[in-house]
């Protein structure tokens, strides 16, 4: 079998190539195309060139995107028109009392995706129960169209009140608008967020109209463009769930492809801590713009039912990953208050770092590192792009250090250790503030500037281990590759625990269940690779935030303790909020069932090598990793005379293509199966 994945950034592209017939790993990183797929195809060709196979003969290709997110950012998706109920105009506009500065006078609210002047009203109501307070007549239904019909719309959102007690309104709608704009999208809220709270719903369903067409353009014109370069294989998109969907999937809700970019080093994290025998981790993707985090615990990649994104918010589960404005290209200067900052501005790959000689006069992160010695002039990307260490020495020494009054040297150890201050907060905010020891958890760190810097974070978080893959620059693609077909779908279930039926929970979770087993057999999934979890939003009564409670399979012989459900949900609230009262009245919120369909995935090949001991390095240069040490002559290895079994005492510096990694003084890197370097504490 022969898997190929693409993964689409600002900057590059990196496929890999599986080719599990021959045994073999394929990698290549082309210049992106945003918007458009002549990056991907190009790719796709030099790989099978690379390989010596013709496009046709790849069984599964795995693709993950940001033209959504992109879209979505810069404001550039399509024209959208909303109906809601009448009274609802200014719900986007009026959004809620959240403030991300709360003591800041004055501020500003993003805009909305679809403007006041889209909305149309549509005389109907439900009550709080989904009874009929005014009934949606035909009459009606037809005026709200030909009204959405005059915005001439590139797709229509629907969000009445209450819909996700009933849906029967906005589909009475829905039928309409489709016959009065055939082949114009439409999405119902009931059916994108089938959730209580009007605002997030609404937002949530616009924002699904505002990126479909944009995303339906993009896949459809990838899928003819793969048929006329001869690739027969099924396309499968990755999902911000860490799941991939087929093509159809991701047109009736391209909400759920919004973070696409980053989830795939979070399913390859997954697949590493079940390898290695590393439940608990941190997955760390730093490029040169920004860095993502995620925390993996027991194996399992954690889940949020819903984030702000851009500000705004999106209410569908996606992996918990922080990303923060701090990157290779991130840029260092001196505030007003004369302290040192850095980002969250980034040089970006025009002019790019100063080192790389294109003009740019700001200080970075990059630039940082080529004067501490750690990032070589001659080594930068295996030599494609020589770096200049006289204009990284300037840039340093004219942004930071006169400035500051600080000498070179310390100047750019300075701003590596204020990127990594801000790195190490986003990781407290995804361990610490959920109730989790970071000094029980590894940090995987990937990215083409991950492996410099998590050691000296792993060291100051007191954290067990730093593990770099053995292609770190494009691991994240890589991660397409393990993923498998998901879906996901939930009702509201608004019941006090005490008052909830058997019955009626397990006819409601086998409804659910029966939905996404009919999306898993139109995606061609076997019944025996088909598998369910099922799970419920708890909250104490009267409490405002949810939590997310796995419940048992409906149907098996005792399946349904409610005193061992609620015992689950006190453990999470303490886990979470660092109390509980196992006395409080406890009450369900909504019901929820994900669907997995296993797909085919190509072995990667396993090196039969084993060494000992240490080996020789290939270089040694200068190298400055510690304030009291200073330069330090430091032996330099190159990743590919590395073996399993070898061991590598810090200071040291691991270079290959793709990145570069750090061993720090105290620090010992031993060279796993599978070719992971894991970094701990030396003996």
């Amino acid at each position: 079998m022969r898997t190929l994945s693409a993964d689409v950034g600002g900057t590059f592209t990196d496929l890999v190539l599986i080719d599990g017939e021959a045994g073999a790993v394929h990698l290549d990183k082309v210049p992106s195309t945003p918007g458009r797929a002549e990056a991907v195809l190009s790719g796709i060709r030099r790989l099978s060139e690379s390989a010596g196979i013709a496009p046709g003969e790849i069984d599964i290709f795995v693709h993950g995107f940001t033209v959504g997110t992109n879209a979505f950012l810069t404001r550039n998706g399509a024209k959208v028109a909303m109906a809601v109920t009448e009274g609802m105009r200014d719900v986007l506009e009026i959004g809620d009392q959240m403030r991300p500065h709360l003591y800041r006078l004055s501020q500003s609210k993003p805009p909305p995706v679809v403007p006041r002047s889209r909305m149309v009203e549509v005389a109907e109501r439900r009550d709080a129960f989904g009874n009929v307070v005014m009934e949606l007549t035909q009459a009606e239904a037809q005026r709200v169209t030909a009204e959405l019909a005059a915005l001439e719309p590139e797709a229509v959102a629907v969000c009445l009140g209450f819909s996700f007690l009933d849906d029967s309104h906005e589909t009475v709608l829905e039928r309409e608008i489709a016959r009065a704009l055939p082949g114009v999208p439409i999405y119902l809220s009931s059916r994108v967020n089938p959730q209580i709270e009007e605002y997030p719903r609404a937002n949530t369903t616009a924002v699904a109209a505002y990126v479909g067409p944009v995303v339906d353009r993009y896949v459809s014109t990838l899928d003819q463009a793969l048929a006329g370069d001869g690739v027969s294989a099924p396309l499968r998109l990755m999902r911000s769930d860490g799941g991939v969907a087929t093509p159809q999937s991701a047109r009736d809700n391209p909400a759920a492809m919004l973070l696409s970019g980053p989830a795939g080093g979070v399913i390859a994290g997954a697949a590493m801590a079940q390898e290695l025998g590393v439940p608990d981790l941190v997955t760390f993707d730093m490029g040169g713009t920004s860095a993502d985090f995620s925390v993996i615990a027991g194996s399992e990649p954690r889940m949020v039912t819903g984030r702000q994104i851009d500000g705004q918010p999106l209410r569908l589960p996606t992996l918990d990953i922080e990303t923060i404005s701090a990157g290779g290209g991130s840029i260092a200067h001196v505030d007003l208050g004369g302290a040192l900052r850095v980002g969250p501005q980034s040089a970006g790959a025009e002019p790019g770092p100063a080192c790389y000689g294109q003009g740019g006069k700001n200080a970075t992160v990059t630039d940082a590192a080529v004067v501490l010695g750690i990032l070589h002039p001659g080594e930068f990307l295996g030599g494609e792009i020589p770096l200049d260490a006289d204009l990284a020495r300037e840039a340093v020494q004219n942004n930071i250090a006169d400035p500051l009054g600080l000498s070179l040297e310390a100047a750019a150890l300075g701003i590596v250790r204020v990127a990594n201050a801000g790195m190490i907060q986003a990781i407290r905010k995804l361990s610490v503030e959920r109730g989790l020891d970071i000094r029980d958890f590894a940090l995987l760190a990937f990215g083409g500037a991950g492996p410099i810097y998590a050691p000296f974070m792993a060291r100051d978080l007191d954290m067990a281990e730093v593990l770099v893959p053995l292609n770190p620059g494009v691991y994240a693609a890589q991660g397409l590759l393990m993923s498998d077909i998901r879906h996901t779908t939930q009702t509201a279930f608004q019941r006090r625990f005490l008052k909830v039926e058997e019955a009626d929970l397990t006819e409601r979770l086998n409804a659910l269940k029966d939905e996404l087993d009919q999306a898993l057999e139109r995606d061609g999934i076997a019944l025996e690779d088909r598998r369910f979890r099922f799970l419920a939003d708890m909250r104490c009564s009267g409490q405002f935030h949810e939590l997310l409670v796995p419940l048992s399979e409906p149907g098996v012989a005792g399946w349904w303790q409610p005193g061992a459900v609620a015992t689950a949900f006190h453990d999470h609230h303490e886990q979470a909020y660092g109390h509980t009262d196992p006395d409080a009245p406890v009450e369900f919120v909504n019901l929820r069932v994900e669907g997995f369909g296993r797909t085919a995935k190509a072995a990667l090949p396993q090196v039969a090598a084993q060494a000992s001991g240490e080996p020789e390095p290939a270089s040694r240069r200068s190298v400055c990793l510690d304030a009291d040490e200073g330069f330090h002559d430091t032996p330099v290895y190159r990743r590919e005379d590395l073996e399993p079994g070898h061991v590598v005492a810090g200071p040291a510096v691991i270079i290959q293509r793709d990145t570069t990694t750090v061993v720090l003084a105290g620090q010992k890197a031993t060279v796993a199966p599978g070719q992971v370097i894991r970094i701990g504490a030396g003996s």
